[in-house]
């Protein structure tokens, strides 16, 4: 219970940082600031935030949104909740080699949120049932 709710919170905090992001895409967009993110490793990504940032708002949305709907339904202890984490999670681990180098980090997060779910989830039970 203890483990899921610190999940809850992690995500919680994730989520409101893409939510940052997203704000970010938005004032790149209008003119209102300049392009806040390094290099990227694929040189699209690159032209992209730097010519037309708002054609990367709905992957940022994405993820805000899940992540903050995942750590909603985490700290209502919901079963949906628990496949919409692992869902977010391995998506951003998909995406992680396309933004490099600013999602190092987010590997080693989305990592961590996973294994403390499944350890939330599956903590104690044995691997192989008696029988």
């Amino acid at each position: 219970m203890k483990l899921l709710r610190t999940v809850a919170v992690i995500l919680t905090v994730y989520a409101l940082i893409e939510i940052a992001d997203c704000l970010a895409i938005l004032l790149m967009h209008f003119g209102l600031i300049e392009n806040l993110y390094p290099a990227m490793s694929f040189l699209e990504f690159d032209e992209l935030l730097n010519q037309q940032p708002i054609m990367l708002f709905p992957v940022f949305l994405y993820f805000a949104s899940l992540r903050l709907v995942s750590a909603l339904g985490l700290f209502r202890q919901r079963m949906w909740a628990f496949w919409t984490t692992v869902l977010v999670c391995v998506t951003t681990i998909l995406w992680v080699p396309f933004l490099m180098p600013i999602t190092g980090f987010e590997l080693l997060l989305d990592a961590t949120i996973l294994f403390l779910l499944l350890l939330a989830r599956f903590g104690n039970q044995p691997i192989l049932s008696a029988g």
